[in-house]
């Protein structure tokens, strides 16, 4: 028994080891250039499969801003490229998972990438890609030259077969007429994000929003919660450090905290709860925290709810 334990414990201590080294690797491998990290050397120093240097990224301990492609006009062509050969690649129908592991990759933000393969793949042309061709065409672009800012479609003809058919369509459609969101609308949607957002639940950010938002549709408001949630919620170092800083000086005044930091009490609690975690993640494992990962490796725990159970770890 005490044999396997010390197995266990063996394992479990070089998984953290490699992580720790792989995340490491992952920062002095980053590309701001090309914005994303050069996983493929780092799978060679770790002497490693690349998708299980993927696995073992740390995003929690990783000092790499994560870009933000939201529309397919923001993809670069060589973005696009790498990431259809990196799917096509090492994934033949990538699970929710393995999508994780693209966003890595490709250091976006896995349901970007999701999105930005499925218009490769199926040769779709968004509104967004529309606009932007109509766009180049208004300013004399050739057929040719954009095509080669946007080679998702296999084939020039392709390209253009499938733009005119987007035109057709959209062009059968009335256009319902757009109220643009001035930045105090913005704001607005910020602070009900801050205090109404739960992951997984929008409903309720949703009833607020709408009672905030009267004679905006749902679409409209939908819209604009996707557009801004995910700039709200990014926590970066700065914000941490902004924030216990401040704790320092106001204790756990939550309220005053968060009208410093131009947000709510809610957002600050979060960041401090991030900053806390980030402590804890640099501590050794103690006897109990390996025991709790032990007994969820056997029981098949997933690693979220792992690092909830132990409370002072993340994963």
């Amino acid at each position: 028994m005490e044999q396997a334990l010390a197995a266990d414990n063996a394992r479990l201590q070089k998984r953290i080891e490699q992580s720790a080294r792989a995340t490491q690797l992952a920062d002095r491998a980053y590309n701001e250039q090309r914005g994303r990290c050069d996983w493929e050397s780092i799978a060679r120093d770790m002497d490693m499969p690349l998708i299980e240097c993927l696995r073992l990224f740390d995003a929690s301990l990783s000092t790499v801003p994560m870009r933000s492609l939201h529309n397919i006009t923001d993809w670069s062509a060589e973005d696009l490229s790498t990431l259809k050969s990196f799917v096509t690649e090492h994934f033949s129908a990538a699970t929710v998972n393995e999508w994780r592991l693209v966003g890595v990759y490709m250091n976006v933000e896995h349901n970007d990438c999701s999105m930005a393969y499925s218009i490769c793949t199926f040769s779709r042309i968004t509104p967004d890609l529309y606009k932007a061709i109509t766009q180049h065409r208004n300013d004399g672009l050739k057929w040719k030259d954009i095509f080669e800012k946007y080679p998702i479609f296999g084939t020039l003809k392709l390209f253009y077969n499938a733009y005119y058919r987007s035109k057709e369509s959209s062009g059968s459609k009335p256009k319902a007429p757009h109220i643009k969101w001035s930045d105090a609308d913005t704001c607005k949607i910020k602070k009900l994000i801050h205090m109404y957002y739960k992951p997984g639940n929008r409903r309720e950010l949703l009833i607020q929003a709408q009672k905030a938002f009267p004679n905006r549709s749902k679409g409209s408001i939908c819209g604009r919660i996707g557009q801004t949630k995910d700039k709200v919620m990014v926590i970066t170092n700065d914000d941490m450090d902004c924030v216990n800083k401040l704790v320092e000086v106001y204790g756990k005044d939550w309220e005053r905290i968060g009208h410093e930091i131009d947000g709510t009490a809610r957002r600050a609690q979060r960041i401090w709860s991030r900053h806390q975690e980030r402590q804890n993640a640099t501590l050794a494992w103690t006897d109990d925290e390996l025991d709790i990962l032990r007994k969820c490796i056997r029981d098949g725990v997933g690693m979220a709810e792992a690092s909830r159970l132990i409370g002072t770890k993340s994963w």
